[in-house]
């Protein structure tokens, strides 16, 4: 098509080149945030469930343990074989604790994570 004796070119604009960009890495970020956060929210609910089992373990095991076979750590807990050594690295990565209060051992689970 000619205009003003010169030919007009059809295409994009670099405007438009640039805005269609933009609007594709904003929905880029969007996702990787969104993956992120569900990531995050699955292995909190991994290490919970986690805790939830051993946790119902010793409930079930500690009354056939005396004192001195009572397990007082992670790791502890790992060598006697209540836990594997996964679940120990998950546990310990996850910032689990011990708890030795009341009538027998019960592990935390950190808050807000």
């Amino acid at each position: 098509m000619m205009v003003n004796g010169k030919r007009q070119r059809r295409g994009f604009t670099l405007i438009e080149v640039l805005a269609a960009l933009a609007v594709i890495v904003i929905l880029t970020i969007t996702l990787i945030v969104t993956v992120k956060g569900q990531m995050q929210h699955a292995e909190a609910k991994n290490v919970a469930t986690i805790v939830r089992s051993v946790n119902a373990q010793l409930e079930v095991q500690t009354p056939d343990m005396d004192d001195a076979g009572t397990p007082q750590s992670l790791g502890e807990m790992r060598d006697k074989g209540f836990i594997s050594g996964a679940q120990y690295s998950q546990l310990v990565d996850a910032g689990v604790k011990v708890s030795t209060a009341g009538s027998g051992v019960t592990l935390k689970a950190p808050t807000g994570k």
